[in-house]
């Protein structure tokens, strides 16, 4: 990346999800006239449009010469335009104006969007992420089956818009009684294990990792591995004190088995159990996912926070 003084000529594509609503949206693109303009970068916006193919919309964008891919939107949108420049020198940047924006957390992106704007306008520093690469499609948060797939599923976009993130924990009380402990194969790394379980989570993100299972080992979005959560071997009745610890900040140990993933890893079912990655429906298994160490370079701020240099070979922040 060039320092600010000669990133004139530097073209910016960014994808916009309008279902932020009129005003957020309007707030990005006054933030991106603003500061963008002042340095004197280029950009274009394309307002996202539900059932497109935004991965392949990038990725032609990318083929057109633009230097830098924004994602304004929530983690769906962002996810969406990893896959579209993962494995590519291209760097991200992130606006975050979703419910959960838990990319934009984990890498400590600000929240405002003036001040997100202001550092991809900046001079920021660079920071390479993981990703997992699901058929044709790259992930960068999660993906799961049993019951955190079944709730996404089940939950309404009306119950959703109403009542936030509360209304996945509505769906799983509902659903937590009907839900059975599966057979299932994981097999990491080429050596194969029988559990019986009722979800197995496929985790690259820590901060989603701490929020669902507080007590799970560490997990970094940049070590180079993907993490398998393996719950089923308690008492099926501690799962909903989980639920209830969740909200009160208390909760029990259920996972069984902690994995960590070097290469690839797959997921087969005595029966078709629905399979959810970054919070979209993806099928059913059996579930295959190749990891993808530092496929993605990403815009951040420095240690303090400043919005320091970001030097041109992209140093990536340790």
């Amino acid at each position: 990346m060039r320092s600010k003084e000669d990133r004139g000529d530097m073209n910016v594509f960014v994808a916009l999800n309008r279902a932020a609503g009129q005003t957020v949206c309007e707030q990005v693109r006054e933030s991106l006239d603003s500061h963008l303009r002042s340095s004197r970068m280029s950009y274009k916006i394309h307002e996202t449009q539900k059932g497109e193919n935004l991965g392949e919309i990038v990725r032609d964008a990318m083929r057109q010469g633009f230097d830098i891919a924004v994602a304004a939107g929530g983690d769906g949108t962002v996810s969406a335009v990893i896959d579209g420049i993962a494995g590519s020198p291209v760097p991200l940047g992130i606006v975050p104006t979703g419910t959960g924006n838990l990319i934009a957390r984990e890498l400590s992106i600000p929240e405002e969007i003036d001040d997100a704007v202001r550092l991809i306008a900046g001079t920021p520093q660079s920071r390479k992420i993981d990703a997992m690469k699901i058929g044709g499609r790259v992930f960068v948060l999660n993906a799961s089956i049993g019951v955190s797939a079944t709730v996404i599923s089940d939950t309404t976009r009306k119950s959703k818009k109403y009542l936030g993130r509360i209304a996945y924990f509505f769906t799983t009380i509902l659903k937590i009684f009907t839900l059975k402990r599966r057979q299932i194969v994981v097999t990491v790394d080429g050596i194969g294990q029988e559990y019986r379980a009722i979800e197995a989570a496929i985790m690259n993100c820590g901060i989603l990792a701490k929020m669902l299972y507080p007590k799970a080992p560490e997990i970094r979005i940049d070590d180079g591995y993907l993490d398998i959560l393996i719950i089923g071997t308690k008492p099926f009745r501690d799962y909903p004190l989980y639920l209830f610890g969740i909200l009160a900040g208390r909760t029990p140990d259920i996972i069984s088995r902690f994995i960590k993933v070097r290469r690839n890893v797959a997921i087969r079912s005595d029966v078709p159990l629905k399979v959810q990655a970054d919070g979209d429906m993806i099928g059913t298994t059996p579930l295959e996912i190749e990891v993808m160490p530092s496929a993605v370079t990403v815009l951040v701020p420095g240690e303090d926070m400043s919005i320091p240099s970001l030097d041109s070979d992209h140093k990536t922040v340790e």
